[in-house]
C-alpha cells in the first residue's frame, strides 16, 4: 500500500511539472471564438501575420527555449506537422523568450530540434491576446479562423490527440 501511495504521489508531481507555470492543464475543446490577429517577426526579420494563412488549419505553439516541457513537446509537434503539412497544416511557433539573448536562444532551439516551420518572436501582445499564462500552450485554429482547441502544458499522448484534432479539421 505504501508503494502505491508513493507511486501516485510521484505521478502527480510529474504531471504537475509538465508546464512552466502553475495554472490549469489540459485541453479546452470545441470552442469557436475568432482567433485574434497578430503580426510578428521571424528569426530572419520577416513579418508573419495570421492573416497570411486564411483558409488553412493553423496551430500556434507558444513556447520558450528554456522550458523543459516545451523541449519535450517540440518533437511531438514536429511529427504532427510532418504528417499533415502536405494536407495544409501550418504550425507557427511563437517564442516568449525575452532579453538580449532571446533570438540566439530561439535559433539554438530551432536548430537543436530541426524545426521545419517558422519560429516567431512574441511582442507580448500575441501571447496576451491568446491568454497564455503557462507554456507550452498550443492553439488549433480551423479554416474559418476560429479557435477550436487549446492545450495548456504537456499531456500524455499529446501527438495522438493533436493528430486527431488536426485530421478532423483538414
Amino acid at each position: 500500500m505504501k508503494k502505491l501511495f508513493y507511486f501516485v504521489l510521484i505521478l502527480n508531481v510529474a504531471f504537475s511539472l509538465l508546464s512552466c507555470s502553475k495554472s490549469e492543464h489540459g485541453a479546452v475543446s470545441g470552442t469557436s471564438a475568432a482567433a485574434p490577429s497578430f503580426t510578428l517577426s521571424d528569426l530572419q526579420k520577416h513579418t508573419v501575420s495570421l492573416e497570411d494563412y486564411k483558409n488553412r488549419v493553423v496551430m500556434l505553439e507558444f513556447f520558450a527555449s528554456w522550458c523543459p516541457p516545451c523541449r519535450m513537446s517540440a518533437p511531438e509537434i514536429k511529427s504532427v506537422y510532418e504528417k499533415y503539412k502536405d494536407k495544409g497544416l501550418v504550425v507557427l511557433a511563437i517564442s516568449i523568450d525575452k532579453g538580449p539573448d532571446a533570438e540566439d536562444a530561439v535559433r539554438s532551439f530551432v536548430k537543436e530540434f530541426d524545426l521545419p516551420y517558422p519560429a516567431l518572436m512574441d511582442d507580448g501582445k500575441a501571447s496576451s491576446r491568446y491568454g497564455v499564462v503557462s507554456i507550452p500552450t498550443s492553439v488549433v485554429i480551423d479554416k474559418q479562423g476560429n479557435i477550436r482547441n487549446r492545450h495548456i502544458g504537456l499531456s500524455p499522448d499529446f501527438s495522438t490527440t493533436l493528430s486527431k484534432e488536426v485530421e478532423a479539421l483538414l
